[in-house]
């Protein structure tokens, strides 16, 4: 876990709102440039329980995270057995960088089978992405779309599915984790009282609509959304923006001025240049 300074520090302190274990390499690369990183996940995922798929019953697997990778492969071996390898005539897709380290990096996966991704400099690593790169091609027949929670309905992954059913293919649909809001120890709380007392504005890494949602849920009891409105604010996708804004909104409707928000790519490097351009 990143160290978590004592004091705050004025206009230098950003809080990372990933889930727990994901915020270890930017919090150092934050550290190393003067800022003191708050590690303060939103979100708790928790492996869903129940049968998982076999991948070899399906043409294509697409999975939407990092997240996803993780919780279905280990999931997968923990079910098929320990020695149990990815089938070679089934070719997996992911819609951004991070969830393709992820992949690669596993033993269940590795460097061999055949992984469908966005070009390295797509502008952005989502649904609508990877769709341009599997429409451009003969489509599968049979589709595997590994995702989260029920939070992501009516998102970029059931506007992918629908595309893919359109085209003629048969999708299966599985949930290989839920999300649930974290709940912020006092201490935790204590360090944003501060920050907010000292009238210091905090940079907030947010990268989700559903992490959105939970901040503001454990934000409002506390009394800090103005605060937190006039932070400056980071978001990986133009959905998450929108989302916050519709949140900031909703919360304050007597404020009158827009939030600070930026949205960049979700690699870590453009996190971190997005964090270090609103300092």
């Amino acid at each position: 876990m990143p160290a978590q300074p004592s004091a705050p520090v004025p206009g230098r302190t950003v809080i990372l709102t990933r889930p727990a274990g994901q915020n270890d390499g930017l919090a150092r690369a934050l550290a190393a440039r003067g800022w003191r990183p708050l590690d303060l996940p939103a979100l708790r995922l928790t492996p869903e329980a129940g049968p998982v798929p076999d991948p070899a019953a399906f043409d294509l697997v697409v999975f939407v995270s990092g997240n996803a990778v993780r919780m279905f492969l280990d999931a997968w071996r923990e079910a098929a057995g320990p020695d149990r390898a990815w089938p070679a005539a089934v070719a997996a897709a992911v819609v951004g960088p991070a969830s393709a380290r992820a992949l690669r990096e596993h033993p269940a996966f590795g460097q061999e089978p055949r992984l469908v991704q966005p070009a390295p400099d797509s502008p952005h690593f989502d649904s609508e992405a990877l769709w341009a790169i599997l429409s451009a091609a003969p489509l599968p027949s049979r589709v595997l779309i590994v995702r989260g929670g029920r939070g992501e309905q009516g998102s970029g992954r059931d506007w992918l599915a629908g595309r893919l059913r359109e085209a003629g293919a048969g999708v299966t649909l599985h949930r290989a984790y839920r999300r649930i809001p974290e709940a912020w120890t006092p201490a935790q709380a204590g360090a944003l009282r501060e920050l907010a007392r000292a009238g210091a504005p905090a940079a907030w890494l947010l990268t989700s609509t559903e992490g959105v949602d939970a901040v503001r849920g454990q934000l409002s009891p506390l009394g800090l959304l103005g605060w937190w409105a006039d932070c400056r604010l980071v978001a990986t996708h133009p959905r998450i923006a929108r989302h916050l804004i519709t949140v900031i909104a909703e919360a304050l409707p007597a404020r009158d001025h827009p939030p600070m928000l930026q949205t960049c790519a979700p690699r870590d490097e453009d996190i971190l240049a997005a964090i270090e351009s609103v300092s």
